[in-house]
């Protein structure tokens, strides 16, 4: 299980000044989602990606990066690793190809359930072992179809239709479109997590929008609803709410 925040400003900034003095508090979280840490940012040209399999707050690096660089849009991942799945350079969050970056939290299975739906053109991009690179490439595969917004929308709802798993939370960004998932079953969270694990909130103003999992204070942030999905435009920040 892992925790995920994602941003779309209208000028270059870093996280933790985007998302202000809260994300200290979600910094902590990297306490309990401790084996690896990620971050993707659109600078405007290319896309930066920084991953090591290292617990965020405990990390120089982490802690550089994070105040140090910055973009018009992210994504940071915290991942605690499902059982039996390694913890290395290659299974961390998040995944890249060209414009296009990817976060996830929550296991499908069996892990390679998706396998089989994954153009040839795409598997060959694999490079680890989890569920979420298989997820990261059948997305690929759905937006080779039918660009990205279309691609993104009916890979979600085939994965919901078709295959089983706890959570298929994900935050897809690329050039144009900041895309949150929020598709999950509450009853299949950690022993020790609240009723909220899986939930994701927003908040939306003239600045930009961002999007993280639960767990930190989100006073004022809106609910994204379970079986739905966020999708932002990110030149106009206009937003469609999509029920799956």
């Amino acid at each position: 299980m892992c925790r995920l925040m994602a941003f779309s400003a209208k000028s270059k900034t870093t996280i933790p000044a985007f998302i202000g003095e809260e994300f200290s508090q979600f910094l902590e979280l990297s306490e309990i989602h401790h084996d690896s840490w990620g971050i993707a940012l659109d600078g405007g040209n290319q896309t930066q990606l920084v991953k090591k399999p290292q617990t965020a707050k405990k990390s120089d690096e982490f802690s550089r990066t994070i105040n140090s660089e910055s973009g018009l849009a992210g994504l940071l991942h915290f991942r605690w690793a499902s059982p039996g799945l390694p913890v290395n350079q290659q299974n961390a969050h998040p995944f890249n190809y060209q414009d296009i970056s990817f976060i996830h939290n929550g296991a499908l299975s069996p892990y390679e359930t998706l396998r089989d739906s994954i153009s040839e053109e795409f598997i060959k991009l694999r490079t680890g072992d989890t569920d979420s690179e298989l997820f990261f490439l059948y997305l690929l595969t759905e937006i080779e179809k039918t660009g990205f917004v279309g691609g993104v929308v009916n890979a979600i709802k085939r994965i919901k239709e078709r295959f089983k798993y706890s959570s298929i939370n994900s935050m897809i960004l690329n050039s144009d479109y900041l895309i949150v998932v929020s598709e999950h079953d509450p009853l299949n969270k950690p022993d020790w997590a609240d009723d909220v694990y899986y939930e994701l909130r927003y908040r939306l103003d003239e600045n930009g929008v961002a999007v993280a999992s639960s767990g930190w204070n989100q006073e004022g942030w809106k609910l994204l609803e379970n079986h739905q999905i966020l999708i932002v435009n990110r030149a106009t920040l206009v937003t469609e709410i999509v029920n799956l």
